[in-house]
């Protein structure tokens, strides 16, 4: 469906698609690298294979952009609490707060430099390699 919906808007000669598994390989040579709602559903561990693997997959000049929601630092009640129980029961895997992200990030070779609220329950997280 994807494939059709870029071909449709007469944008196939600029996209591509692929399919695959991202513990394995990640397409290389990209500019930008967007994951949306993936790494919440993975705990650290699987997490940082997967930002590894983009990280070998782009240049030093790529960024990470991540769609993900981010726990608030302090204890005040938010979707992303509710979300983090959520994913802790269903798939094991959890939400994490700003500086969850920065480690995690880091430990994959990356340097977060700065997460952009939208109006919509998530964020977009920019991060570059370290």
């Amino acid at each position: 469906m994807a494939r059709e919906r870029l071909e449709a808007a007469g944008l196939s000669d600029r996209c591509g698609l692929m399919a695959g598994d991202f513990f394995e390989d990640v397409p290389s040579g990209g500019d930008i690298y967007l994951l949306k709602k993936v790494i919440h559903d993975w705990q650290d561990k699987e997490a940082r294979s997967i930002l590894d693997r983009c990280r070998a997959a782009m240049s030093s000049s790529g960024r990470l952009l991540l769609a993900e929601m981010v726990v608030p630092e302090d204890s005040q009640p938010s979707e992303a609490n509710w979300l983090d129980l959520l994913m802790l029961v269903y798939s094991g895997g959890q939400e994490r707060t700003a500086a969850e992200y920065r480690n995690l990030l880091a430990s994959a070779g990356f340097a977060l430099m700065r997460i952009m609220p939208t109006t919509a329950n998530i964020s977009i997280i920019e991060a570059r390699p370290a």
